[in-house]
């Protein structure tokens, strides 16, 4: 088991608290200063760690965003009834997060709209988490469709972009109205909408 040491606990401060400005600001509106700013660094620490935001950029997305959206849908699959597990993930996503995905949106997404058209390398790194997103719940629907679950026509992969577009939906409105609530009530019809594949 390695050993965290002073300079490897500092790159994981910065990374943190860059994910964090991002989250409030955005990535093209968050500066070294702002890092500077929330932890105990200087420009020459940072510069130590990383050759520019954009490095930074790119360790939030691989060493947090990625591995948050691994843990979260990577066993999706595994469920007895693949639909009542993306339902119960929903759930989780919910109860563990709605608060802050109110406030401040879907980290994924926000980097997706915002770096889309602007940054090719780190759009990147953002569509290759969709892109194993979308094999998690693609696997769940042919396990579904393999176990007489869901309808046997239904198309898997258009199904799969479906449910990732509404759930990433849902947070965006929450977010555009600040409401909780409006998140729960958009999950529900998400929900509702995943059962009637059956």
């Amino acid at each position: 088991m390695k050993v965290l040491n002073f300079k490897d606990g500092k790159r994981t401060e910065i990374i943190d608290a860059a994910y964090a400005i991002m989250l409030e600001k955005g990535y093209e509106d968050m500066g070294l200063q702002d890092i500077i700013n929330n932890i105990d660094a200087t420009k020459g620490c940072i510069y130590y760690y990383f050759k520019s935001k954009k490095d930074i950029a790119a360790a939030v997305i691989e060493e947090i965003i990625k591995p948050f959206f691994e843990s979260v849908w990577s066993n999706v699959y595994k469920f007895d009834d693949p639909i009542n597990g993306i339902c119960s993930i929903i759930d989780g996503v919910y109860l563990n997060s709605a608060d802050n995905l109110a406030k401040t949106g879907c980290p994924l997404g926000n980097l997706i709209l915002e770096l889309s058209a602007k940054d090719p390398a780190l759009s990147i790194l953002t569509n290759e988490i969709m892109i194993t997103w979308h094999s998690y719940i693609y696997e769940a629907l042919c396990i579904s469709k393999t176990k007489k679950i869901i309808k046997q026509e239904l198309n898997e992969n258009s199904v799969a972009n479906f449910i990732i577009a509404s759930f990433e939906g849902c947070i965006m409105i929450a977010k555009s109205n600040h409401s909780k609530k409006m998140l729960k009530d958009c999950f529900s019809v998400l929900k509702e909408y995943l059962q009637l594949l059956k």
